[in-house]
C-alpha cells in the first residue's frame, strides 16, 4: 500500500497536489486534478496495429474451407495475394488439438493471423508479431481461420506474394 501511495503522491506532486513530505493519502486541489486530468493532447495518437481488420472489411475476404483428405492430417495451399486482398482459410478443429500452421513466401510484408471459432478481428496468432509459423493446441471446437494477408505497407505499392500455407491437424 505504501508503494501505491508513494506512486500516487510522486504522479500528484507532479501537477502540485501534495507536498513531498506528505504521508497521508494526497490530496487533490481542485488545480491540480483539472491539470492532472487533461489529456496531452501534443502526444501522437497510438495507431492501430496493421494487422487489425475492421469488421465492415471481413465481409469482403473471400472464404476457402479447407477440408482434409480421408486418412490425412495435413494440407499444403500455394496461391497469391496482391495489394490489400486477404484470403481467409476456414478449417474445423476440435478442441484441444494440435494444430501447426507455417507460410513459405518471398514477400517479407505477408503473414497470416490465425482468429478463433466466431472471432472475426482479434487474432490469437498474429504473424506481423510472432512470424509465420504457430504451433499449439485449439481451444475450443469449431471454425478456425486463417487469414492470409500483406502489410498496409507493401498492399499501398500494390506488391505481390506467393505463398505456400501448410495446415498440419494432429
Amino acid at each position: 500500500m505504501r508503494i501505491f501511495r508513494l506512486l500516487s503522491c510522486s504522479v500528484l506532486l507532479a501537477a502540485g497536489a501534495c507536498s513531498p513530505d506528505s504521508t497521508d493519502e494526497p490530496m487533490l486541489t481542485a488545480e491540480a486534478a483539472a491539470t492532472a486530468a487533461e489529456p496531452d493532447l501534443a502526444a501522437p495518437a497510438a495507431e492501430p496495429a496493421e494487422a487489425y481488420v475492421p469488421a465492415a472489411q471481413v465481409d469482403d475476404i473471400p472464404i476457402e474451407r479447407v477440408e482434409f483428405a480421408a486418412g490425412e492430417n495435413a494440407i499444403t495451399i500455394e496461391d497469391s495475394i496482391t495489394g490489400y486482398e486477404m484470403i481467409d482459410y476456414v478449417a474445423k478443429f476440435a478442441a484441444g488439438q494440435p494444430l501447426n500452421v507455417s507460410m513459405a513466401t518471398q514477400n517479407t510484408a505477408a503473414y497470416f493471423n490465425i482468429l478463433a471459432p466466431g472471432e472475426d478481428e482479434v487474432a490469437f496468432h498474429v504473424g506481423s508479431v510472432a512470424g509465420n509459423q504457430y504451433k499449439g493446441l485449439t481451444t475450443s471446437a469449431g471454425d478456425y481461420r486463417i487469414r492470409v494477408y500483406m502489410m498496409r505497407s507493401a498492399a499501398r505499392r500494390g506488391e505481390k506474394a506467393d505463398y505456400k500455407l501448410e495446415i498440419i491437424a494432429g
